[in-house]
């Protein structure tokens, strides 16, 4: 049975619990405007009617989340593909494993101490990059105890970062009515705030980063089965079909194994004599995603959060967690399987044998988590959360860039503010990037060529700020990236070096690559001769000047971060250009960079220009001695409507820093101009 289908069956098909209930609700109200209300500009333009939802629209929502977060889908492609094609001596200087360098999240058992106050790989990226909507890609949040801070109550902090789109990812609602609460940041078709806080307690989310993805190696017979465990099995098949527009269906066969969906013989560019199918937690294990998120929003003290926390299975999230008692804490939260010692989950495995199965899941109590730390905080930038009972979870854990900043300043010896977080959550300086950028800089001053002194000058003096009049970040990331491009693409593909450029894999691997000169990556493959890393460096470099000097000018005084490194909040019809300035919002000079706190991201790529594509889709800071004054900042605007006044009003408020409150006062709430009072008809 498809799981979305199963888990309509279970949970939406009757409403006896509260999140039934709400949730039916919460669709019908829906409905009705589909019915009853102004049809949207944009299904005018496209010609396309409108659709009521139905309760599996909420699953599929919580399942595209889940698809943004599965990074090896990206990754693993192309790890199997250097492992098979190039050998093992080209996965030394990858970071396949999280790298020895990295900052790792510190576990703390607090309990009883609560206070109670290519062609594959090509089909994956392109059918990533083509989606019309922005996929999940990181975060940073954190809590503060109230021994660390002014207020002396804790202050909470979270930047979830999402692929930029217009309309803004997520909007706000404050829903209060005699003995409930709350303040939440909602997705559009999900009934539930997933970050919020309510009278008590608030809590923030970033991706977990553990892999719940694998590729299995099938082996089948003519008599359509498939070897699993040993014994032979039959393959099921299953048909789908796809909607397209003019009453167009295409109509698909899906054969799947044990492991889940066949991925190749149904796809033309895949190797059908070698069958490959996709493990996908979300495909095996029951969603209480729903359930989980109305827990939280009707939670009333701490034992309440931790078992909303364990209800979560995929995606895999870390619950960053305070209250008004005093506690903080930290969970990842998913459903993480035992797999053998020998597995390497990066890599493509034996579907036949059974010897790389997995051997069961964890309980929730062994999953990484810290509660009321001695140390007085709790954090997670995406990093490797460390080892539990010896067990490091393998995943997509981001570098030690953003962690090891986040550290660094949380340690600091003050009593913190809600004015001293807002620096922080806009803090732009990478110390990684700057040790990158001094390793270039030597190899350049061994070249001894004067057209690379201002190069050397500038990346040998960089401290890592990302700040718009600076020139060195825009020398930093064209060398960067032609660098790794030059280096790769021609063993791997553009495609492929486009698909793992996108991942953690790449982005871990930069210092270790770069510093390695004996590294096999630098010999370029169509040529006789055996470049060096040296020789690959100075290509760059001259490529550098060249896109530099297009792109700003002549003068290397010009070369301002802000002219390359800009944020458009585009919108689906960004491919119409007609319509492109109508509905897109932008563009805005930004400081920030790639893997620094204010991670306002791009693709490495080789244009020039460091255009956007993700970061920060809100900004939100509550110090719990003050609940109802938090602050927060949507990169655009509350409203979907393009008509609106609130359709971008709080974009320049992004772009520059700035934020607003999260109105949860009663009496400034009553002070408004604007009322919308509803009332029963019976």
């Amino acid at each position: 049975m498809n799981l979305q289908k199963h888990m309509l069956k279970n949970f939406l098909q009757t409403d006896t619990a509260g999140f039934q209930r709400a949730a039916l609700a919460y669709q019908k109200g829906i409905n009705e405007f589909v019915r009853t209300g102004q049809t949207p500009l944009e299904f005018s333009i496209i010609g396309i009617p409108k659709t009521e939802f139905s309760p599996k629209d909420i699953y599929l929502a919580v399942g595209f989340m889940s698809f943004g977060f599965a990074e090896g889908l990206r990754a693993d492609p192309v790890l199997e593909k250097i492992k098979n094609e190039l050998g093992t001596e080209y996965l030394k200087d990858l970071a396949v494993q999280t790298p020895a360098n990295a900052v790792r999240i510190q576990n703390f058992d607090g309990e009883g101490k609560v206070k109670t106050t290519d062609s594959l790989i090509t089909f994956f990226d392109k059918a990533l990059n083509k989606i019309p909507v922005p996929l999940w890609q990181g975060s940073n949040g954190w809590a503060i105890a109230g021994d660390h801070t002014a207020s002396g109550m804790p202050i909470l902090s979270n930047d979830t970062h999402i692929g930029f789109a217009q309309p803004a990812v997520w909007y706000e609602a404050h829903l209060e009515y005699p003995g409930y609460k709350f303040y939440g940041h909602h997705i559009a078709g999900i009934p539930f705030g997933l970050l919020g806080q309510n009278h008590f307690a608030g809590w923030g989310l970033t991706m977990f980063e553990n892999d719940d993805t694998d590729f299995f190696y099938e082996e089948t017979n003519d008599e359509g089965q498939v070897k699993y465990k040993g014994e032979w099995v039959d393959i099921r098949f299953r048909k789908e079909i796809i909607k397209v527009k003019d009453d167009v269906d295409v109509e698909l066969t899906i054969p799947a194994t044990p492991h889940g969906n066949v991925i190749s013989g149904i796809l033309e560019f895949t190797d059908e004599t070698k069958p490959t199918s996709l493990w996908w937690l979300l495909n095996h294990e029951t969603n209480h995603a729903l359930q989980a998120a109305y827990q939280l929003n009707h939670s009333k003290n701490f034992a309440d959060v931790e078992k909303a926390a364990s209800l979560f299975s995929v995606p895999g999230l870390n619950l960053m967690y305070a209250d008004a008692h005093g506690n903080i804490a930290w969970w990842a939260v998913a459903k993480l399987p035992v797999r053998p010692a020998h597995v390497v989950s990066k890599f493509f495995l034996d579907g036949a044998s059974g010897n790389d199965e997995y051997q069961g899941f964890y309980d929730f109590t062994k999953n990484p988590h810290s509660v009321n730390p001695p140390w007085g905080y709790v954090y997670s930038a995406n990093n490797q959360p460390d080892s539990v009972n010896g067990v490091l979870y393998p995943g997509y854990y981001y570098p030690r860039s953003r962690a090891g900043r986040i550290e660094e300043l949380i340690k600091e010896n003050k009593k913190w503010t809600v004015e001293d977080v807002k620096t922080m959550i806009l803090d732009e300086t990478s110390h990684m990037h700057a040790d990158i950028a001094r390793q270039f800089a030597s190899i350049l001053k061994e070249l001894n060529q004067p057209e690379f002194n201002n190069l050397t000058t500038q990346l040998e003096t960089w401290n890592g700020q990302h700040t718009t009049d600076l020139t060195a970040p825009s020398i930093y990331y064209n060398l960067l990236s032609q660098t790794m491009r030059l280096a790769m693409a021609d063993e791997i593909s553009h495609e492929a070096f486009e698909a793992i450029a996108a991942t953690s894999v790449l982005k871990n691997s930069y210092e270790q690559f770069i510093a390695n000169n004996n590294s096999p990556w630098w010999d370029v493959k169509d040529t006789e001769a055996k470049e060096t890393r040296a020789e690959i460096i100075k290509q760059a470099a001259q490529k550098t000047i060249a896109l530099l000097t297009e792109t700003c000018g002549k003068n290397p005084t010009d070369w301002k971060w802000g002219k390359i490194h800009t944020l458009t909040h585009k919108h689906a019809f960004d491919a119409v250009k007609p319509l492109r300035s109508f509905f897109n919002v932008g563009p805005f000079e930004v400081p920030g960079g790639s893997e620094v706190i204010n991670n306002l991201h791009f693709a490495l790529d080789t244009t020039g220009h460091f255009q956007v594509d993700g970061g920060p889709a809100l900004r939100k800071i509550t110090d719990f001695a003050d609940a109802e004054n938090g602050i927060t900042v949507s990169p655009t605007g509350q409203s979907g409507n393009v008509m609106s006044p609130y359709y971008s009003d709080q974009a320049e408020m992004f772009a520059t820093g700035k934020f607003r409150k999260m109105l949860m006062n009663k009496t400034e709430i009553e002070a408004s101009k604007r009322k919308l009072i509803l009332k029963p008809t019976n």
